[in-house]
């Protein structure tokens, strides 16, 4: 219950916490504040005001329409931000599916290509294994472990997997979100 400001600024502010309340689906929590806020907020401002009880009766009624009102507007408004943000979220999601499904046929096109000449070139057939010497035991030779994995071999699919971009995180976190809204509202 507030008590900052005169009792019907008060009284105005309870009773729009109940419309605000009963549009997002809280209608206990609308209920609650009709029964237990809303009651002693108009005792304290019907004790303030000077006007005749059938004019007090007259000012809550007016008052509790002008406020559900603007409850009210306040919810179109609310929604037609969310359906028009969510309009330009799917746009450009749409858009960067796009271009990955562009990244992604273009990688398939190499990968048909890589394979069908694979496909066309004439391997030579297995044959008999020659027989292999028994190499000197790697100290004797004086090749370490790691002189051997010096040498690196460029796969195909490695010649594929450098045209792609690195992996991206797209997961926000919560304080990125208010960034966002502002970014994508100024992008207008």
């Amino acid at each position: 219950m507030s008590t900052s400001g005169s009792p019907l600024e008060a009284l105005k502010g309870g009773f729009r916490r109940a419309c605000v309340k009963r549009l997002v689906g809280d209608e206990n929590g609308a209920i609650d504040v009709l029964k237990n806020e809303i009651p002693l907020l108009v005792v304290a401002w019907a004790k303030t005001s000077s006007l005749e009880p059938a004019e007090k009766k007259a000012k809550l009624k007016e008052m509790f329409d002008d406020e559900s009102a603007r409850a009210e507007e306040l919810a179109v408004a609310f929604d037609l931000f969310a359906a028009r943000f969510e309009a330009r979220v799917a746009s450009r999601v749409n858009d960067s599916v796009s271009g990955m499904v562009k990244k992604f046929e273009k990688i398939s096109s190499k990968l048909e290509t890589l394979l069908s000449q694979l496909g066309s070139t004439q391997l030579p057939l297995p044959q008999e294994p020659e027989p292999i010497e028994e190499l000197p035991i790697e100290e004797e030779v004086g090749i370490s472990s790691e002189d051997e994995n010096k040498e690196e071999v460029i796969s195909p699919q490695q010649d594929v997997e450098s045209d792609l971009d690195p992996p991206v995180g797209t997961g926000l976190k919560f304080d990125e979100i208010e960034e966002m809204i502002d970014k994508l509202l100024s992008s207008e």
